[in-house]
């Protein structure tokens, strides 16, 4: 990949706290099966792993979760799952990086043309990238 992989991680990770609001059942099998297919599950923590494992089993029988600190370790445990997941994806980190440039540059386009942006500034040698244009702005 030739996006820093110091910086892959914090943008896409940024991309799913803003996306990721509420965990469901569906959510977690199918975040769970999309890491075990691309062989990223074993990557995980082992910690968040059986979290992952557990609220399964937990949510299966019927019943859910009434702590706030108990769903948002399920949320950051899904997010690390899915930000090893994305990170593969070159078509997803066009896209969040397209959308960084446009959002500096102050254009508002499509999905199709973020993902176009996006892969133009990472086929661009490293030393004829601006800086400015992956600058944080939040």
């Amino acid at each position: 990949m030739l996006i820093p992989p110091e910086e892959a991680p914090a943008l896409v990770m940024e991309f799913l706290e803003r996306s990721i609001k509420v965990v469901s059942l569906q959510l977690i099998i199918s975040v769970r099966r999309r890491a075990i297919r691309l062989g990223v599950w074993w990557r995980v923590n082992p910690l968040r792993r059986g979290l992952l494992e557990a609220s399964i089993q937990y949510l299966r029988r019927g019943l859910r979760f009434r702590s706030p600190r108990a769903l948002e370790m399920l949320r950051e445990a899904v997010i690390e799952v899915l930000t090893l997941v994305l990170m593969r994806s070159v078509r997803f980190m066009a896209f969040i990086i397209g959308s960084r440039i446009a959002r500096a540059l102050g254009r508002v386009v499509r999905a199709v043309e973020l993902i176009a942006i996006g892969i133009q500034w990472l086929n661009t040698p490293p030393e004829y990238r601006t800086r400015h244009a992956l600058e944080m702005q939040s």
